[in-house]
């Protein structure tokens, strides 16, 4: 899709703040007010004085968090039964590894480098989407900086260090194939992956089966070569792929993928990256709760009922800050600023990254609101959801860093003004990273991301 000029963009004059018209056909029914604020707190249920880390005026107000979306071929669409977590599960979940102040790294690798006799494994990285033509498309973009992803994290898990790992990995050749692109993706072959430890690990890879990569490796077998490097000082660790990956023989591809209890994470950048990666046509996040846009994604039609939408007038609330940032900033590529592709593909790999790192801490997808933690099932659904963690979603985080790391988190005499304390500069530190990013016209996230947190950290003083 041409992305229409400013003057043509979407007004986005209502919005959809609870679950869209899909979702009652998909079946799926979202925990209510009350139990959304009940999974939130330690008690399990809904006392006279709440005490949470998000303000009960900001948990309540359908402007801050709003519902999930629940589009057609969502996550939640596909899954609807899809069992809530709250606190007090993720905090009783005999798997979780806590934070520790000796284990509280965070470990991030780089891709690792490919070796003279498996160079046509170079080609592997360059995505063979068909959806864009034009000159200016096919140029290569600067991949993110692996720094920039550290930073946003280091933010994002305010209190723990995030590190990128020193000793590279190798990609080599682990029988007589050389890397040449195969036909079909029935067909396997393996790669080696050489560890800092010198050990050699036999990696499967195949063809994508959608044509969007020309090949991919199992993410796997992948793990299981992260599983044997993971530092003493290390609460988790997690490779980051320049190569598309998958997991099972029925995929198409995955994104990332964490196991918890392991404390391994691994994330492909490949279909984050601008050829790959669907257009913006005006409606990624912030925008994504649009009326009008869910209206036509949900083909209101083909409905014999018509459910009855939480629609309103957006003129206050976080939300409408961040579509205000962000509104009249789709525009024709030729206006794009030279950063912006970088930008754009750095803002969607740290959500990607966030999101399975927090799974390391014990967290579960969510189905409570609109969150960075809610399942994905497709790239596209991915540009819809937020970059922020819900409520309930914050408490766990929160409690997983605070509970290890933070000095006076448990002192019952003076524990809230010490959590309190920690959300507040853990939202400083996020709105410092978007600040670099800031002009929409660089990236509609962080600028959108940055108008939220201005809004929810004044009304959280």
């Amino acid at each position: 899709m041409t992305n229409p000029d400013a003057k043509d963009a979407c007004k986005h004059t209502s919005l959809y703040l609870d679950v869209s018209p899909h979702a009652s056909k998909a079946g799926f029914k979202r925990p209510n007010k009350r139990q959304r604020i009940s999974a939130a707190t330690q008690e399990g249920r809904v006392l006279k004085e709440i005490e949470l880390l998000t303000c009960k005026e900001l948990v309540e107000d359908e402007m801050a968090f709003p519902g999930p979306l629940v589009l057609p071929g969502d996550d939640l669409a596909e899954d609807p039964e899809s069992p809530p977590q709250d606190f007090n599960e993720w905090r009783d979940e005999e798997e979780r590894n806590p934070v520790t102040q000796e284990r509280k790294t965070i470990y991030i690798v780089s891709s690792p480098l490919i070796e003279k006799s498996l160079s046509k494994m170079q080609a592997w990285s360059v995505c063979s989407s068909r959806n864009s033509a034009k000159k200016q498309d096919t140029e290569a973009v600067s991949p993110p900086d692996i720094r920039d992803i550290v930073e946003y994290l280091s933010a994002f898990f305010y209190g723990m260090d995030v590190k990128i790992f020193k000793q590279p990995f190798h990609w080599q050749k682990w029988d007589s194939y050389e890397g040449a692109v195969l036909k079909s993706s029935n067909t396997e072959k393996r790669i080696g992956l050489r560890t800092p430890s010198e050990e050699l690990f036999g990696i499967r890879c195949r063809a994508s089966p959608d044509g969007v990569s020309p090949m991919q490796v199992n993410l796997n077998d992948v793990l299981d070569a992260l599983a044997e490097n993971i530092p003493s000082d290390a609460h988790s660790i997690m490779i980051l792929l320049d190569q598309d990956m998958y997991e099972g023989d029925g995929d198409i591809f995955c994104a990332g993928r964490a196991y918890g209890g392991s404390r391994i994470a691994a994330v492909s950048k490949f279909r984050d990256q601008p050829l790959c990666a669907p257009r913006d046509n005006g409606h990624a996040w912030p925008s994504s709760h649009c009326a009008a846009y869910i209206k036509q994604l949900c083909h209101l039609e083909s409905y014999t009922t018509k459910p009855q939408p939480v629609r309103r007038k957006h003129n206050s609330g976080p939300l409408h800050a961040a579509i205000k940032a962000t509104s009249g900033t789709v525009r024709h590529e030729s206006s794009v600023p030279s950063e912006a592709p970088t930008a754009q593909w750095l803002g969607r790999i740290a959500i990607t990254m966030a999101h399975e790192l927090c799974h390391c801490l014990g967290l579960d997808h969510c189905v409570y609101f609109a969150c960075a933690m809610q399942g994905c099932g497709s790239v596209e659904e991915a540009q819809r959801q937020p970059p922020y963690v819900c409520p309930v979603c914050l408490e766990k985080l929160c409690a997983a860093i605070g509970e290890g790391v933070v000095y006076g988190w448990s002192d019952e005499a003076r524990s809230m003004a010490i959590r309190e304390k920690y959300v507040r500069d853990r939202y400083e530190a996020l709105r410092r990273v978007c600040e670099r990013w800031g002009n929409p016209s660089v990236s509609r996230m962080f600028a959108g991301y940055r108008a939220w947190l201005d809004v929810v950290i004044e009304r959280s003083l």
